[in-house]
């Protein structure tokens, strides 16, 4: 445990090694903070915690950058992942925080701003490294209508519509329905396969230029997938657009 008693203790804190690493590493603080809350050492505690609280503060505000345009929002999102921290990091059952810290903030900052957009029905689209990229978009019905069962004769089936920008309900509820009901699918290829056609409208042959696939291959993924989506979403039971499914079965 920190001996908060050293005279070097201090400056200790804000030495980093020659890797650019602190000497007093987060995990150490953690184990320490248990410690003293064991102890009933409330002021040191309190000391251990704004010592990372601050530490991870960048972390923070770059996970929440994509609510910049919403001050009132990244702030919520930013308190609740302090909020966060500090109770798992007092918490002796919480051991994933001991054993891979970096990995374990990033989870914690995701989440937590995953949360707050989920509160709000906002949605984004995200760079190749997973982060927010842009505004909050408006997600189409498509995903939805691309669940509707065809007629085995229709030979013209009505292309699915947008919905309108300025509906307010489908602003909030698309973007989180159609993201939920994607985690069905666990092979990743059939996942992108089915946004690049259902969410983003992209032609077969440019979806089988970006999938490295033949267009053949990506067809029948998506044909799959899609009647995998369906039975999914028929078990559940229950389903917002439900009634939109049904009318056309």
């Amino acid at each position: 445990m920190i001996d908060l008693s050293d005279p070097a203790f201090h400056e200790r804190l804000h030495r980093r090694t020659a890797e650019g690493r602190y000497e007093i590493g987060e995990i150490e603080l953690v184990k320490s903070i248990r410690a003293l809350k064991a102890a009933n050492n409330i002021a040191g505690v309190r000391y251990l915690c704004e010592v990372l609280l601050r530490r991870c503060a960048p972390a923070f505000q770059r996970h929440t950058q994509g609510l910049h345009h919403r001050p009132e929002l990244r702030e919520e999102a930013i308190a609740n992942m302090g909020e966060h921290l500090l109770r798992e990091a007092q918490d002796p059952s919480e051991i994933f925080i001991t054993q891979n810290f970096i990995h374990y903030l990033r989870c914690l900052c995701v989440d937590e701003f995953n949360r707050v957009l989920r509160q709000e029905g906002l949605g984004y689209r995200r760079d190749a490294e997973g982060r927010p990229a842009g505004r909050p978009q408006h997600v189409p019905r498509s995903l939805v209508e691309t669940l509707r069962p065809a007629a085995a004769d229709d030979e013209n089936q009505p292309t699915s519509d947008v919905a309108d920008p300025r509906d307010q309900f489908e602003e909030m509820h698309a973007e989180d329905e159609s993201q939920r009901i994607l985690t069905y699918l666990r092979d990743p290829l059939d996942r992108q396969i089915m946004i690049l056609r259902a969410i983003e409208g992209l032609k077969w042959d440019d979806i089988a230029g970006l999938c490295k696939k033949t267009e053949r291959t990506v067809r029948l993924r998506y044909e799959r997938a899609r009647g995998y989506l369906r039975e999914c979403v028929i078990r559940e039971g229950y389903n917002p657009y439900s009634s939109t499914l049904s009318q056309q079965s």
